[in-house]
């Protein structure tokens, strides 16, 4: 609570360490950003990404292409940043995070390629709780990068659901199925579907399902951050 009133008052405040910024910093310090673990290339990011979702959904969950910026690690700093952004009102993280995700996907050559970004939504109650959706914040950035319109209202949780901390993956995907509903018309379109964090792919799955079902022809993932297990 204390360190949210601090970056209410002092924005230009390191999310981690509470350190004021200088110049060129955004978000963080530059010590605090050194032990993040960002992927070297984009493809190592992607690479594990299909590792992890063929791991837990052989081919029954097939992406088109997929980016991811860091490699997530308990009690680090990025476990620290996302948690604030996600739980301690400091959504600005997240157009950061956007931000950098948008240079991936522009720099990969294949954002022409995307009809729309479609960010996991929330359960509407949820959404009330915590007042925003982080993966309509990383997303907005995004898309405005790779010149593509959001289309938040394209996908709905038809049910709120546990959180997945702690859960194994049979439980995550037990927790999620059906949880998602398109309610928007994504008839051939080729969707960048952003999330904050994946872990076993089960919240991306079900919410690709619900899109595919609408019609979309393709699905592509976009996450800040991969988490495996350690």
């Amino acid at each position: 609570m204390l360190d949210s009133l601090l970056h209410l008052l002092l924005p230009n405040v390191c999310a981690v360490c509470n350190r004021l910024l200088v110049e060129g910093e955004s978000g963080f310090c530059r010590s605090c950003r050194a032990e993040f673990d960002p992927f070297a290339l984009s493809t190592e990011g992607e690479g594990m990404l299909r590792s992890t979702i063929a791991a837990r959904f052989g081919s029954s969950f097939a992406f088109d292409r997929g980016w991811c910026s860091y490699l997530f690690h308990k009690n680090s700093p990025l476990q620290s940043a996302l948690h604030s952004m996600k739980y301690g009102g400091l959504f600005s993280l997240g157009r950061v995070f956007g931000r950098e995700l948008g240079e991936l996907v522009a720099a990969s050559g294949s954002a022409e390629e995307i009809d729309c970004v479609v960010p996991v939504p929330l359960h509407p109650l949820k959404k009330i709780e915590r007042t925003y959706n982080q993966s309509e914040v990383i997303a907005l950035p995004l898309a405005r990068r790779i010149e593509r319109p959001m289309m938040g209202h394209v996908l709905r949780r038809k049910r709120s659901t546990r959180s997945q901390t702690g859960l194994s993956a049979g439980e995550r995907r037990v927790n999620l199925e059906g949880a998602f509903k398109a309610v928007g018309d994504v008839g051939g379109m080729h969707v960048l579907l952003v999330d904050d964090v994946v872990t076993t792919g089960s919240t991306m799955a079900a919410a690709s399902k619900a899109l595919l079902g609408a019609g979309a022809a393709r699905i592509s993932l976009a996450s800040v951050a991969l988490a495996l297990k350690e």
